[in-house]
Protein backbone atom coordinates (compact mmCIF):
# COMPACT_ATOMS: atom_id res chain seq x y z
CA UNK A 1 0.00 0.00 0.00
CA UNK A 2 1.13 3.84 -0.60
CA UNK A 3 1.85 5.85 2.67
CA UNK A 4 -0.47 8.26 1.89
CA UNK A 5 -4.19 7.21 1.42
CA UNK A 6 -6.66 8.70 -0.84
CA UNK A 7 -9.63 9.32 1.60
CA UNK A 8 -13.06 9.74 -0.63
CA UNK A 9 -15.29 11.05 1.55
CA UNK A 10 -18.21 12.75 0.95
CA UNK A 11 -21.22 14.04 3.59
CA UNK A 12 -24.93 13.36 2.60
CA UNK A 13 -25.52 16.96 1.35
CA UNK A 14 -22.14 17.71 -0.06
CA UNK A 15 -22.48 19.72 -3.41
CA UNK A 16 -19.18 19.35 -4.72
CA UNK A 17 -19.42 19.06 -8.32
CA UNK A 18 -18.70 14.84 -9.80
CA UNK A 19 -15.90 16.39 -11.83
CA UNK A 20 -14.30 18.09 -8.95
CA UNK A 21 -13.67 14.83 -6.99
CA UNK A 22 -13.15 12.73 -10.07
CA UNK A 23 -10.43 14.82 -10.80
CA UNK A 24 -8.76 14.89 -7.51
CA UNK A 25 -9.35 11.10 -7.06
CA UNK A 26 -7.56 10.86 -10.83
CA UNK A 27 -4.49 13.64 -9.66
CA UNK A 28 -4.00 10.92 -6.72
CA UNK A 29 -3.85 8.20 -8.68
CA UNK A 30 -1.53 9.91 -11.69
CA UNK A 31 1.30 10.74 -8.69
CA UNK A 32 1.70 7.23 -7.12
CA UNK A 33 -1.19 6.81 -4.85
CA UNK A 34 -2.17 3.50 -4.74
CA UNK A 35 -4.91 3.15 -1.87
CA UNK A 36 -7.92 4.47 -1.90
CA UNK A 37 -10.28 4.24 1.60
CA UNK A 38 -14.22 5.26 1.12
CA UNK A 39 -17.13 4.11 3.18
CA UNK A 40 -20.53 2.88 2.05
CA UNK A 41 -21.70 5.74 3.99
CA UNK A 42 -20.18 8.52 2.55
CA UNK A 43 -22.12 10.33 0.68
CA UNK A 44 -24.61 8.00 1.09
CA UNK A 45 -23.37 5.59 -1.45
CA UNK A 46 -22.14 8.31 -3.64
CA UNK A 47 -18.05 8.26 -2.65
CA UNK A 48 -18.05 4.55 -3.35
CA UNK A 49 -19.54 5.00 -6.56
CA UNK A 50 -17.64 8.11 -7.66
CA UNK A 51 -14.28 6.34 -6.42
CA UNK A 52 -15.34 3.17 -8.56
CA UNK A 53 -15.87 5.97 -11.95
CA UNK A 54 -12.91 7.35 -11.67
CA UNK A 55 -10.25 4.09 -10.98
CA UNK A 56 -12.27 2.31 -13.88
CA UNK A 57 -9.60 0.67 -16.36
CA UNK A 58 -6.89 0.94 -13.66
CA UNK A 59 -5.24 -2.33 -13.48
CA UNK A 60 -6.85 -4.18 -10.45
CA UNK A 61 -3.54 -5.67 -9.03
CA UNK A 62 -1.90 -2.04 -8.86
CA UNK A 63 -4.45 -0.57 -6.38
CA UNK A 64 -5.73 -1.42 -2.60
CA UNK A 65 -9.24 -0.43 -2.43
CA UNK A 66 -10.57 0.19 1.31
CA UNK A 67 -14.65 0.34 2.35
CA UNK A 68 -16.41 0.10 5.29
CA UNK A 69 -19.47 -1.11 6.91
CA UNK A 70 -21.56 -0.19 9.38
CA UNK A 71 -22.88 3.24 9.72
CA UNK A 72 -26.96 3.30 8.91
CA UNK A 73 -27.08 3.23 5.53
CA UNK A 74 -31.07 2.07 5.70
CA UNK A 75 -33.87 1.87 7.44
CA UNK A 76 -34.76 -0.33 10.85
CA UNK A 77 -31.97 -2.35 13.01
CA UNK A 78 -31.20 -4.48 9.55
CA UNK A 79 -29.75 -1.27 7.78
CA UNK A 80 -26.65 -0.86 10.19
CA UNK A 81 -24.54 -2.31 12.56
CA UNK A 82 -22.16 -5.41 12.02
CA UNK A 83 -24.31 -8.40 12.14
CA UNK A 84 -24.30 -10.97 9.48
CA UNK A 85 -27.16 -9.72 7.99
CA UNK A 86 -26.29 -6.00 7.66
CA UNK A 87 -22.61 -7.01 6.26
CA UNK A 88 -23.74 -9.50 4.04
CA UNK A 89 -26.48 -7.55 2.14
CA UNK A 90 -23.90 -4.79 2.38
CA UNK A 91 -20.85 -5.73 0.93
CA UNK A 92 -22.20 -6.62 -3.00
CA UNK A 93 -23.28 -2.66 -2.68
CA UNK A 94 -20.04 -1.70 -2.33
CA UNK A 95 -18.54 -4.18 -4.79
CA UNK A 96 -21.05 -3.18 -7.54
CA UNK A 97 -20.57 0.55 -6.65
CA UNK A 98 -16.93 0.42 -6.92
CA UNK A 99 -16.63 -1.98 -9.66
CA UNK A 100 -15.06 -4.63 -8.57
CA UNK A 101 -14.82 -8.06 -7.58
CA UNK A 102 -12.98 -7.76 -4.33
CA UNK A 103 -12.53 -5.13 -1.75
CA UNK A 104 -9.29 -5.08 -0.49
CA UNK A 105 -9.25 -4.43 3.17
CA UNK A 106 -13.11 -4.28 4.21
CA UNK A 107 -13.09 -2.63 7.74
CA UNK A 108 -16.25 -2.26 10.41
CA UNK A 109 -16.68 1.08 10.75
CA UNK A 110 -17.38 1.09 14.67
CA UNK A 111 -17.41 -1.22 16.76
CA UNK A 112 -20.89 -2.70 17.57
CA UNK A 113 -22.02 -3.90 20.76
CA UNK A 114 -25.58 -5.29 19.47
CA UNK A 115 -23.48 -8.08 17.63
CA UNK A 116 -20.91 -10.78 19.33
CA UNK A 117 -17.47 -10.43 17.60
CA UNK A 118 -17.99 -14.12 16.93
CA UNK A 119 -21.06 -13.20 14.21
CA UNK A 120 -18.81 -10.91 12.87
CA UNK A 121 -15.64 -12.77 12.53
CA UNK A 122 -17.33 -15.46 10.79
CA UNK A 123 -18.74 -13.39 8.43
CA UNK A 124 -15.56 -11.36 7.59
CA UNK A 125 -14.46 -15.68 7.32
CA UNK A 126 -16.90 -16.63 4.57
CA UNK A 127 -16.35 -13.40 2.53
CA UNK A 128 -13.12 -13.97 2.57
CA UNK A 129 -12.99 -17.59 1.75
CA UNK A 130 -16.26 -16.43 -1.23
CA UNK A 131 -13.06 -14.77 -2.41
CA UNK A 132 -15.51 -10.68 -2.01
CA UNK A 133 -12.83 -9.71 0.53
CA UNK A 134 -9.08 -10.13 0.89
CA UNK A 135 -7.99 -8.33 4.60
CA UNK A 136 -10.35 -7.11 7.63
CA UNK A 137 -9.58 -3.57 9.30
CA UNK A 138 -11.59 -1.70 12.64
CA UNK A 139 -11.65 1.77 12.91
CA UNK A 140 -11.55 3.54 16.05
CA UNK A 141 -12.53 0.24 18.21
CA UNK A 142 -11.59 -0.09 21.92
CA UNK A 143 -8.47 -1.62 22.18
CA UNK A 144 -9.81 -4.47 24.43
CA UNK A 145 -12.26 -5.22 21.63
CA UNK A 146 -9.48 -4.65 18.76
CA UNK A 147 -7.43 -7.84 20.88
CA UNK A 148 -10.55 -9.99 20.83
CA UNK A 149 -11.14 -9.54 17.27
CA UNK A 150 -7.80 -10.62 16.55
CA UNK A 151 -7.56 -13.39 18.75
CA UNK A 152 -10.99 -15.08 16.91
CA UNK A 153 -9.41 -13.41 13.23
CA UNK A 154 -6.41 -15.48 14.14
CA UNK A 155 -8.20 -18.79 14.86
CA UNK A 156 -10.51 -18.46 12.01
CA UNK A 157 -7.54 -18.04 10.02
CA UNK A 158 -8.59 -14.37 9.05
CA UNK A 159 -5.94 -11.78 10.27
CA UNK A 160 -6.73 -8.24 11.32
CA UNK A 161 -4.06 -6.09 9.57
CA UNK A 162 -5.35 -2.53 10.05
CA UNK A 163 -7.33 -0.45 12.09
CA UNK A 164 -8.27 3.56 11.55
CA UNK A 165 -7.83 6.23 14.33
CA UNK A 166 -7.93 9.61 14.37
CA UNK A 167 -4.39 10.35 14.85
CA UNK A 168 -2.70 13.89 14.44
CA UNK A 169 0.10 16.54 16.07
CA UNK A 170 -3.00 17.74 17.85
CA UNK A 171 -4.75 14.36 18.42
CA UNK A 172 -2.37 11.53 19.70
CA UNK A 173 -4.52 9.55 21.94
CA UNK A 174 -3.96 6.75 20.32
CA UNK A 175 -0.45 6.33 21.55
CA UNK A 176 -1.32 5.63 25.16
CA UNK A 177 -2.80 1.96 24.28
CA UNK A 178 -4.17 1.37 20.42
CA UNK A 179 -0.67 1.65 18.88
CA UNK A 180 1.38 -0.22 21.26
CA UNK A 181 -1.18 -3.02 21.45
CA UNK A 182 -1.91 -2.81 17.70
CA UNK A 183 1.78 -3.28 17.12
CA UNK A 184 2.23 -5.88 19.38
CA UNK A 185 -0.62 -7.79 17.53
CA UNK A 186 0.85 -6.87 14.10
CA UNK A 187 -2.07 -4.59 12.95
CA UNK A 188 -1.06 -1.34 11.07
CA UNK A 189 -3.22 2.10 12.11
CA UNK A 190 -4.48 4.20 8.89
CA UNK A 191 -4.82 7.78 10.24
CA UNK A 192 -7.38 9.60 9.57
CA UNK A 193 -7.74 13.66 9.95
CA UNK A 194 -3.69 13.77 10.64
CA UNK A 195 -4.58 17.45 9.05
CA UNK A 196 -7.53 17.61 11.63
CA UNK A 197 -10.03 18.72 8.79
CA UNK A 198 -7.32 21.53 7.50
CA UNK A 199 -6.66 22.87 10.85
CA UNK A 200 -2.78 21.26 10.17
CA UNK A 201 -2.41 23.31 7.43
CA UNK A 202 -1.87 26.46 9.21
CA UNK A 203 -4.74 28.09 6.70
CA UNK A 204 -6.52 29.35 9.57
CA UNK A 205 -5.25 32.28 11.48
CA UNK A 206 -6.00 33.61 15.51
CA UNK A 207 -8.75 36.03 14.93
CA UNK A 208 -9.33 35.97 11.31
CA UNK A 209 -12.21 34.94 9.13
CA UNK A 210 -11.54 31.36 7.88
CA UNK A 211 -10.50 31.40 3.87
CA UNK A 212 -13.08 32.33 1.36
CA UNK A 213 -14.06 28.65 0.47
CA UNK A 214 -12.29 26.58 3.16
CA UNK A 215 -13.72 23.85 5.04
CA UNK A 216 -14.57 26.43 7.77
CA UNK A 217 -16.74 28.49 5.71
CA UNK A 218 -19.12 25.73 4.18
CA UNK A 219 -22.81 25.38 5.80
CA UNK A 220 -23.14 22.03 4.83
CA UNK A 221 -20.78 19.91 6.74
CA UNK A 222 -18.25 22.70 7.38
CA UNK A 223 -16.76 23.89 11.43
CA UNK A 224 -18.19 19.97 11.98
CA UNK A 225 -17.55 19.22 16.49
CA UNK A 226 -14.02 18.15 15.89
CA UNK A 227 -12.56 20.48 13.66
CA UNK A 228 -14.58 23.62 16.35
CA UNK A 229 -12.57 22.76 19.16
CA UNK A 230 -9.45 23.96 17.36
CA UNK A 231 -11.09 26.93 14.99
CA UNK A 232 -12.39 28.41 18.92
CA UNK A 233 -8.75 28.79 20.29
CA UNK A 234 -6.46 31.32 19.51
CA UNK A 235 -3.84 29.83 21.48
CA UNK A 236 -3.83 26.54 18.70
CA UNK A 237 -4.32 28.90 15.79
CA UNK A 238 -0.99 30.46 16.69
CA UNK A 239 0.92 27.38 18.16
CA UNK A 240 -0.20 26.03 14.42
CA UNK A 241 1.12 29.17 12.57
CA UNK A 242 4.42 29.03 14.57
CA UNK A 243 4.94 25.77 12.75
CA UNK A 244 5.70 27.07 9.69
CA UNK A 245 9.07 28.01 10.18
CA UNK A 246 9.90 24.65 10.99
CA UNK A 247 8.28 23.32 7.96
CA UNK A 248 9.90 25.83 5.79
CA UNK A 249 13.52 24.80 7.29
CA UNK A 250 12.55 21.35 6.06
CA UNK A 251 11.31 22.07 2.44
CA UNK A 252 7.82 21.27 3.54
CA UNK A 253 4.74 22.68 3.66
CA UNK A 254 2.72 22.86 7.26
CA UNK A 255 0.85 20.15 5.60
CA UNK A 256 3.71 18.14 4.90
CA UNK A 257 5.22 18.16 8.07
CA UNK A 258 1.86 17.10 9.29
CA UNK A 259 1.57 14.18 7.47
CA UNK A 260 5.11 13.32 7.81
CA UNK A 261 5.23 13.72 11.07
CA UNK A 262 2.11 11.19 11.66
CA UNK A 263 4.06 8.85 9.40
CA UNK A 264 7.11 8.98 11.62
CA UNK A 265 5.52 6.56 13.80
CA UNK A 266 6.81 3.27 13.63
CA UNK A 267 3.14 1.98 14.45
CA UNK A 268 1.72 4.03 11.55
CA UNK A 269 1.73 2.39 7.95
CA UNK A 270 -0.55 5.24 6.35
CA UNK A 271 -1.87 8.51 6.44
CA UNK A 272 -5.54 9.45 4.65
CA UNK A 273 -5.81 12.71 2.77
CA UNK A 274 -8.72 14.00 1.75
CA UNK A 275 -8.27 16.56 -0.54
CA UNK A 276 -11.11 18.67 -1.98
CA UNK A 277 -8.73 19.73 -5.40
CA UNK A 278 -5.93 18.04 -7.20
CA UNK A 279 -4.23 20.90 -6.40
CA UNK A 280 -3.93 19.42 -2.74
CA UNK A 281 -3.73 16.06 -3.65
CA UNK A 282 -0.32 17.04 -5.64
CA UNK A 283 0.89 19.20 -2.54
CA UNK A 284 0.12 16.59 -0.21
CA UNK A 285 1.26 13.48 -1.52
CA UNK A 286 5.32 14.98 -1.39
CA UNK A 287 5.02 14.22 2.39
CA UNK A 288 5.26 10.36 1.95
CA UNK A 289 9.09 9.23 2.66
CA UNK A 290 9.97 12.19 3.98
CA UNK A 291 12.22 11.37 6.86
CA UNK A 292 12.13 14.03 10.15
CA UNK A 293 14.90 14.42 12.56
CA UNK A 294 14.97 13.48 15.95
CA UNK A 295 15.51 17.56 16.49
CA UNK A 296 12.48 18.77 14.63
CA UNK A 297 10.29 16.48 16.19
CA UNK A 298 10.98 17.98 19.27
CA UNK A 299 11.03 21.76 18.45
CA UNK A 300 7.43 20.55 16.91
CA UNK A 301 6.53 19.07 20.25
CA UNK A 302 8.15 21.95 22.01
CA UNK A 303 5.72 24.72 19.81
CA UNK A 304 2.62 22.85 20.45
CA UNK A 305 2.96 22.43 24.21
CA UNK A 306 -0.48 21.55 26.27
CA UNK A 307 -2.53 22.34 23.14
CA UNK A 308 -1.69 18.22 22.37
CA UNK A 309 -4.78 15.90 23.19
CA UNK A 310 -3.02 12.92 25.11
CA UNK A 311 -5.54 11.58 27.40
CA UNK A 312 -9.06 10.96 25.44
CA UNK A 313 -9.85 7.81 23.53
Amino acid sequence: MSEIVYGNLLYPQDDTPDETVLSAIRAARDVGVTTFDTADVYGMFRSETLLGQALAGSPREELVLCTKVGMPTGLGPNGQGLSRKHVMESVDGSLRRLRVDHIDVYTAHRYDPATPLEELMWTFSDLVRAGKILYVGMSEWPVERITEAAEIGTRLGVPVISHMPRYSMLWRAPEAKVIPVCRDLGIGQICYFTLEQGVLTGKYAPGAQPPVGSRATVPKGGRAPLMRRWLDDDTVLGRVGRLRPLAEEAGLTTAQLSLAWALQNPGVSGAVIGSSTAEQVLSNVKAAGVHLEEDLMARIDAVLGDSVVYGEE
